[in-house]
């Protein structure tokens, strides 16, 4: 019996309970870099430079396609270079050798272990992680049935099988990627350990991961999770990097923030100034890498911010009009319903033109003079005056192109009626129906006007906030410029990763005027029984 994402979301509102993660925070295994990587990260800060002055044309190599050498080169540099020697202290081979331990500590239990690889998945004709993780495991006693693929399972009915397997510890290994292995993969019941190879580009992808062995349903009550990081090499930068960025959309959840949106930057490639301080090796790299994500992402907020307080000063400028309006159509209605009640209905009597219609057959008759008043004239584009009725005015104005003219009741308010050209007994139900409408129309206004007020003293409240974290900001900019400094980047470099307050401000600003000029305010009030003409 399988248990949806659903079902687990229904077990966490029910609060029950799930594992704690060993030592309270995922294990980090470091591995230094081994000197082939060092010099091989070095070869990508010379692609990069190439490529940035422009000597490499963009199809042949890209920032992308640099950024995925240096993240291969960091998992196994078998994957960027088929001679490499594969031995020596590597993340692969600490990665084996705890998968290993577990394996071994958790015999009688017949616990599981969860493996996530993004970058280097099976394939038949060239080298994987997946398959050298596979065959180091074998090798050091661990049974081929008890180490999967999650790539294998093509069907839902083979996924399910495998599911049972892992779930029933037939299967004790899983190794598969973020997509394949992330919602929807329910085998936590033994769950022990979970490790990831590389590292993903975005914190949601890490909380994926991590959600399958974090759940309800786990039989163990304390869990592994370990992180596998070269140092030295794009390993260590991405890892920092999904650290800042978790941070900043943590505090917009939890409400530390009074920005309503953020954004989970998705990232595909570094940019030059990045590899270039990797392949320094100094140690203030990691405090650039803090601050340059922190500064993207207080550079969102700050725009995000700057969007909203326009869209308060817009609201602040078009709600008052609107409540005022809403008023003003309130008084007439009551007014209307006051004239309507004033003039009851039990005689029916109605004036076209000069003729007074009362008493029996009055209804039809009068109807029939009104319609035939109004399609008397048809070229007159003005409001006309045909009839009276219960104290209020019945005009009729021609339309260029309408079949038949508008028609409205006047009393403090202006009203639309319909014409029946065919059924002059309708024209007059219109009319009856729209006086009767009366009292529902007015507690539709003030329902509307109450709903408009609301969000009014809201935006004043909101209306000239400055950004609140307008000093942070200021502070990073200028550690930023002395990390430049520092780290060696040119000028150029220095202007594309370290951006002035004001360029921001006016970055924002332009981006926001594009927006509003395309977007429009949105519809407006209409109550569907008060008109202007």
């Amino acid at each position: 019996m399988f248990r949806t994402d659903s079902d687990v979301q229904t077990a966490d509102m029910l609060n029950l309970p799930r594992p704690t993660v060993a030592t309270g925070k995922p294990q980090i295994v470091a591995v230094p870099a081994s000197e082939p990587l060092k010099a091989y990260i070095k070869t990508l800060t010379e692609r990069a430079e190439r490529l940035r002055s422009r000597r490499v044309d963009p199809s042949e190599d890209n920032m992308l396609k640099i950024t995925g050498d240096g993240r291969k080169a960091a998992l196994d540099m078998r994957l960027v270079d088929p001679f490499a020697d594969a031995h020596g202290d590597t993340k692969l081979g600490r990665a084996v050798d705890q998968i290993r331990a577990v394996w071994e500590a958790t015999r009688n239990e017949r616990s599981t272990q969860l493996v996530f690889c993004d970058l280097s998945t099976p394939h038949p004709s060239r080298f994987n992680v997946y398959e050298e993780v596979r065959s180091r495991l074998i090798a050091g006693g661990i049974p081929k049935h008890e180490i999967a693929f999650i790539h294998d399972a093509d069907s839902d009915i083979a996924k399910m099988n495998l599911f049972n397997a892992v779930n029933g510890g037939r299967v004790r290994i899983l190794i598969g990627s973020t997509e394949k292995m992330g919602a929807g993969t329910n085998v936590q019941r033994r769950l022990r350990a979970l490790h990831h190879l590389d590292a993903p580009w975005r914190p949601r992808d890490i909380e994926q991961r991590e959600g399958r062995i974090l759940r309800q349903g786990n039989l163990n009550p304390e869990v592994q999770i370990y992180r596998y990081v070269t140092e030295g090499s794009f390993d260590a930068y991405m890892w920092q990097v999904l650290e800042t960025k978790a941070r900043f959309i943590q505090q917009v959840m939890s409400g530390q923030t009074s920005v309503r949106t953020a954004e989970d930057l998705e990232g595909g490639a570094l940019t030059y100034a990045e590899i270039k301080a990797i392949a320094s090796g100094n140690p203030a790299v990691m405090e650039k890498v803090k601050i340059d994500t922190e500064i993207r992402k207080l550079d969102q907020l700050r725009a995000v911010h700057l969007n909203q307080q326009h869209s308060i000063r817009w609201q602040l400028r078009n709600l008052p009009e609107k409540i005022e309006d809403a008023r003003e159509t309130i008084e007439h209605l009551q007014a209307d319903i006051a004239t309507r009640d004033a003039h009851g209905a039990e005689d029916f009597t109605m004036t076209v033109g000069k003729q007074t219609f009362g008493g029996k057959g009055a209804r039809e008759e009068s109807a029939k003079a009104l319609v035939r008043a109004v399609l008397s004239r048809r070229d007159d584009y003005a409001p006309r005056l045909r009839a009276s009725f219960r104290g209020f005015e019945i005009l009729s104005r021609d339309k260029p192109g309408a079949p038949v003219p508008d028609l409205f009741i006047r009393g403090a308010g202006t009203y639309a009626a319909h014409l029946n050209a065919d059924n002059p007994v309708g024209t007059m139900q219109s009319i009856e129906h729209t006086l009767r409408a009366f009292d529902k129309a007015a507690e539709d206004e003030r329902r509307q006007t109450e709903r408009l007020e609301k969000p009014l003293t809201d935006y004043q409240a909101q209306a000239n906030r400055p950004f609140e974290h307008e000093t942070r900001l200021k502070e990073l900019l200028a550690r930023q410029g002395q990390l430049n400094a520092t780290l060696d980047l040119d000028k150029s470099d220095a202007q594309a990763a370290e951006p002035a307050v004001e360029p921001i401000v006016e970055t924002a600003v332009a981006l926001i005027r594009s927006r509003v000029a395309t977007i429009s305010p949105g519809p407006e009030r209409n109550s569907g029984k008060v008109l202007r003409p």
